[in-house]
């Protein structure tokens, strides 16, 4: 015995009080190690061999080894098999399933555990837990819960999420380490929800009503519902019914990462995705910032390049419209103007002297008609009348001619008023688009487009800021 363990039992009679006379005498204080030792003589040598059956839940192996629990509807006791016996065994611990036990009851003492040290294994039959799950999995099946047309797609970049998990838990740590290292800019509503034990069903199922009844005025686009490990009784919550009927009713979008990769629940399988832990659960819903990064990297680059192409057909037309005749030579198509109304005067010149000559044509065959045929006396009659018709005749023609030249003179005058260049001179201007045509109204042509302007002595280059319509609206 330590000194240490002599001097704390000599303060024995100090502490408690001196058992009353007739009474049993005061019992001898122990160590922890000494009690221990007690009670694990007590339950090996007084309980032996022990054949238990019971549902399995929590299973797991280790190098080989297994550790479960087996319970039924009020208590559980711990159990473990080497790996030598396990090899051995056909029968190895399955979650949910039914097993008679055989071994031997120990105390370990290190961590104060009750366990069995089992020697053999045997299938009774399913566990009421299994039975339950494979229930409600057919029942929901046949309603069509976890059908993929029922499923609701998740957003490719969600701006808020509601994550649905007990507070301060380890789940609840790991999925917002995860949305900040992920991408921060997402906002994250966590819930307090009670996820373990009597009435979390009842309240998982509330808080996902209530989160989608808010989802439109929050801007939740996705609801995360989170829980960390545990046994299959831990996790039960989230294989009732009135779950799998919340999460089937809700209109927003349901992510679920309960337990590890290897436990799947009924309300895994009626979301609209399901993850394997809860850190992957905030993962899988948001996007690769790297990847979105590389996304508007490339989209920008083909922004650029389709600017870049913008331009240069841009260009091409201006260039083209600078080469069109009336832009480049605004001169020579007033020269070809000009020669065609010096052409329509020469001919309309010689239309009038044609006239004229027919005129004179006429008036010499009437005059050689008038000689053959009236006599001397006639003539000397009808001579004053004869010349007062030529005189007449002569006076006619003459006006006929100055009026002829005044038509031949006012035309060229209306010709050249009207000619472009005498336009052009009086202050006007002519409105070019870039491929050469005339703009003729403030409707054939928009604002930001580029146009030319031809004046009498030379072009301006401009783009349209505005316009404005005189017609009436």
């Amino acid at each position: 015995m330590s000194r240490r363990s002599a001097d704390q039992r000599a303060l024995v009679p100090e502490l408690f009080s001196q058992p009353a006379e007739g009474t049993a005498e005061q019992p001898k204080p122990l160590t922890v190690s000494e009690l221990a030792d007690r009670i694990q003589r007590t339950l090996e040598q007084g309980l032996g061999q022990v054949l238990v059956i019971g549902e399995v839940s929590n299973a797991r192996c280790v190098s080989g080894h297994w550790y479960f629990s087996i319970k039924d509807a009020e208590s559980r006791i711990d159990c473990m098999l080497f790996r030598s016996t396990a090899d051995r065994s056909a029968v190895k611990p399955v979650d949910g399933a039914s097993l008679l036990v055989r071994g031997s009851v120990t105390h370990y003492k290190p961590q104060g555990r009750t366990q069995i040290q089992v020697s053999q294994l045997a299938h009774v039959g399913a566990g009421d837990l299994d039975a339950r799950f494979r229930e409600l999995c057919e029942s929901l099946r046949a309603l069509g819960y976890f059908d993929e047309s029922a499923k609701v797609p998740l957003p490719a970049v969600p701006m808020c999420i509601a994550l649905l998990t007990s507070a301060n838990s380890a789940a609840e740590h790991d999925c917002l380490h995860a949305a900040a290292t992920t991408f921060p800019a997402t906002r994250i509503i966590a819930v307090d929800v009670r996820v373990q034990g009597s009435g979390a069903a009842a309240a998982i199922a509330s808080a996902i009503a209530a989160v989608d009844a808010a989802a439109p005025r929050l801007g939740i686009e996705v609801i995360v519902l989170a829980r960390g490990g545990g046994s299959r009784e831990d996790l039960w919550s989230f294989n009732e019914r009135v779950v799998a009927d919340a999460i089937f009713a809700c209109r927003t979008p349901v992510v679920t990462g309960i337990g590890h990769e290897s436990d799947t629940s009924i309300a895994d399988l009626v979301a609209d995705f399901r993850a394997p832990t809860p850190s992957r659960a905030i993962t899988e819903t948001l996007p690769d910032r790297a990847a979105l990064h590389e996304q508007v990297s490339a989209l920008a680059r083909r922004l650029a390049r389709a600017q870049i192409a913008l331009l240069d057909r841009a260009a091409s037309r201006i260039h083209a419209a600078s080469r069109a005749r009336a832009v480049a030579d605004p001169a020579g198509v007033i020269a070809v103007q000009a020669t065609r109304v010096d052409a329509l005067a020469v001919a309309l010149g010689g239309r009038m002297a044609a006239r004229i000559g027919g005129q004179q044509a006429r008036a010499q065959s009437l005059s050689s008609r008038l000689d053959r045929h009236h006599p001397l006396q006639r003539i000397a009659v009808h001579r004053p009348r004869v010349d007062a018709a030529r005189a007449k005749l002569s006076h006619a023609i003459e006006g006929s001619l100055l009026r002829a030249a005044g038509a031949i003179e006012s035309a060229a005058r209306t010709l050249e008023a009207v000619g472009p260049n005498a336009v052009l001179r009086r202050g006007f201007s002519l409105t070019l688009r870039q491929d050469g045509t005339t703009v003729r109204s403030v409707h054939e042509i928009e604002a930001g487009a580029l146009i030319e302007t031809v004046l009498s002595d030379g072009s301006v280059r401009s783009t349209v800021e505005s316009k404005r319509s005189n017609a009436p609206a």
